[in-house]
């Protein structure tokens, strides 16, 4: 039986490892079943970085007041490891569309690592024609099943790591590339294998694509549906959650104790005095977590004469020693 957990407690991160066929909105979804099928009141939740339902791992979802620090996240490096089919493009530039145009000859290993260094370092590029991007306001990708001609315009991306794991040509007609890709956010994979099996002459697409990490979190810390579902019915949900202020150990935090506290709920800036010896020492102008009892209540930064909040995330009601 799963213990009683107030809403309020319910704040944080919780790393899924997304699984194959589902739609980063459909694991958001699934998580919400499994919160109300145990009797745990749902808070809002949200995801940064998309990824496709083909794709599976690292899918980073935000919690209660957690949503408030997505943004801080969704800008990090992207991870991937993934694998490319060439000798066959197809209309979704993955393995769930349809075959377009006629294959060239394969191409060897040598012959696509000449190519690699085009695929490094700051590029320009065209999303995919089946993509959630907008045109008039309309998804790119229901554009694209409705048989129109999708022109989307090329963006800025930088591929900053393109390193081939292993070459599979057991099946010559369609050799598989083995790859691992650091990319920067809003980057598509598919792409890559579009316009790789472009230049190479022989077409490509994806048949596997997994997430391995984005900013500072990795697939190795993250929870399967199974584990979570489990953590919820041991009562146990909270030991999944990672703190509002995971990954920001690079701004330097300050407690304000309940004074500091009373002041930030109202968004008034904290006199110098207020902040521990850390946040007298750091830098005019630098960022500042700002601790009660240890649980970060805002975000804000330092100033001449002390500390002004940027975002808060104690609730403008919240009693004095409550747990943030």
């Amino acid at each position: 039986m799963s213990a009683t957990i107030d809403a309020a407690a319910i704040n944080g991160w919780i790393i899924l490892d997304k699984p194959l066929g589902l739609t980063s909105a459909q694991g958001v979804a699934a998580v919400k079943r499994i919160l109300r099928e145990h009797g745990l009141p749902v808070p809002r939740i949200g995801h940064g970085g998309t990824l496709d339902p083909f794709a599976t791992g690292l899918l980073v979802l935000v919690l209660g007041r957690a949503t408030r620090m997505a943004s801080l996240h969704l800008g990090g490096e992207k991870r991937y490891e993934a694998t490319f089919s060439f000798g066959g493009a197809t209309s979704t530039d993955d393995l769930d569309g349809e075959r377009i145009g006629i294959p060239g000859a394969p191409p060897s290993q040598a012959a696509i690592e000449a190519l690699l260094p085009r695929y490094r370092g700051a590029l320009e590029q065209v999303p995919p024609s089946h993509s959630a991007k907008r045109t008039d306001g309309v998804r790119a990708y229901e554009r694209a099943r409705a048989g129109e001609v999708v022109e989307l315009a090329p963006r800025p991306i930088e591929i900053k790591r393109f390193e081939v794991l292993g070459w599979d040509d057991s099946h010559a007609e369609e050799p598989l590339m083995h790859a691992r890709l650091d990319v920067s956010s809003g980057t598509y994979i598919r792409a890559i294998a579009r316009d790789l099996g472009r230049d190479a002459g022989s077409g490509a697409h994806l048949v596997a694509l997994r997430r391995v990490g984005s900013g500072v979190f990795a697939v190795g810390e993250a929870h399967t549906m199974e584990q979570i579902a489990a953590a919820a019915l041991a009562g146990e949900l909270r030991d999944l959650l990672l703190p509002l202020d995971a990954g920001l150990d690079h701004i330097a935090a300050t407690e304000v104790g309940e004074n500091g506290a009373a002041l930030l709920r109202d968004g008034i800036a904290l006199p110098v005095g207020m902040l521990d010896s850390d946040g007298q020492q750091t830098a005019e102008g630098s960022p500042l977590r700002l601790h009660v009892h240890g649980a970060i209540a805002a975000l804000g930064r330092r100033t001449a004469f002390g500390a002004q909040p940027e975002r808060v995330f104690i609730e403008a009601n919240a009693l004095a020693g409550q747990r943030l």
